[in-house]
């Protein structure tokens, strides 16, 4: 068993390594790399690292309409925070574990029940992944990637959320019955009997406000290297990006997203000066996760009702 988990952690590890070695070993001067990333302007990338803290301000807006709680947004806002910073500083998204542990305890709401509510968060998310790929293939003149379907992106949308609905039947319909996790089970699954469907519209709403700014965010940094893109090629860059994050690797998806992304650059031809290509992703992938990750550990530090002192408290 425990050798059977070690492989287990091992393996995103290799999969992260193998993936940045492939990545930056073709980069041939790393002082002209250097000097593109210095020399992007860094306004657009400042405004999205801004607008990126406003859709973790909505997410914060439509996770307290889930939880149907008297908790304050900011302090949700904070909690969303310090998962990101888990998510990204620790393996198989502890973040989110980190985040319905927090939640229960100030609001007062049952562990199950919050965690509920993030998994139907992500079950959100998904369904406007799902809408982004639709409008997508919609505005886009082309059909093939190469010899790759655009409309294959479409059902690779749609196996992760038939996977998803897959594994939350088996656990309602098959371990509901189980006696000893039937309690935890039935405050799980609470969150979806209790959601109505003019708040799934409300809540989608929010969703697809978020996702607008995560598609203008990555032209905004296509502006930051000066490359042209049309709209359906940015969006087509985020639609594989979040995808890749469902690929076992590091936190944050390194190494996976990287390649991920150079693939869509190089087939569509969009970096045509070679060099821009391995700064614009770096920059894509690091704008995200410094910023928040170091605003979460901003909180995770200073904040002694959810942070570190506030953990420090338990163990006493």
């Amino acid at each position: 068993m425990r050798y059977r988990n070690s492989i287990t952690s091992i393996i995103p590890i290799l999969i992260s390594i193998s993936c940045l070695y492939v990545f930056y070993i073709k980069v041939d001067d790393f002082s002209n790399f250097f000097n593109e990333i210095k020399n992007a302007n860094y306004f657009y990338i400042i405004f999205a690292t801004l607008l990126l803290f406003v859709t973790v301000w909505l997410r914060s807006i439509r996770w307290k309409n889930l939880l149907d709680s008297d908790s304050k947004i900011y302090i949700l806002f904070k909690i969303q925070m310090i998962g990101y910073f888990s998510n990204n500083v620790l393996p198989f998204r502890a973040g989110e574990l980190l985040r319905s542990f927090l939640v229960s305890d100030k609001g007062k709401i049952s562990k199950s029940y919050a965690l509920g509510t993030i998994i139907m968060e992500r079950f959100l998310d998904m369904l406007m992944l799902l809408l982004m790929t639709v409008i997508c293939i919609f505005i886009s003149p082309i059909s093939d990637i190469g010899s790759f379907s655009i409309y294959y992106l479409f059902f690779i949308v749609l196996a992760i959320i038939g996977i998803f609905l897959f594994f939350f039947i088996i656990i309602s319909k098959g371990f509901i019955k189980v006696k000893m996790i039937k309690p935890f089970l039935d405050k799980f699954i609470l969150t979806y009997k209790n959601l109505r469907f003019n708040q799934f519209l409300y809540l989608s709403l929010y969703g697809a406000i978020i996702w607008f700014i995560y598609w203008i965010n990555v032209v905004l940094i296509f502006k930051a290297f000066n490359i042209s893109t049309e709209l359906y090629q940015s969006l087509l860059v985020l639609i594989v990006a979040s995808i890749i994050n469902s690929v076992p690797s590091l936190p944050g998806a390194i190494g996976t997203f990287h390649l991920g992304v150079e693939l869509i650059l190089r087939t569509f031809n969009i970096a045509n000066d070679e060099l821009s290509i391995y700064p614009f992703v770096t920059v894509l992938h690091l704008y995200g996760y410094i910023s928040l990750t170091v605003a979460g550990l901003y909180y995770f530090i200073i904040d002694k009702n959810i942070g570190f002192r506030f953990f420090s408290s338990l163990k006493k």
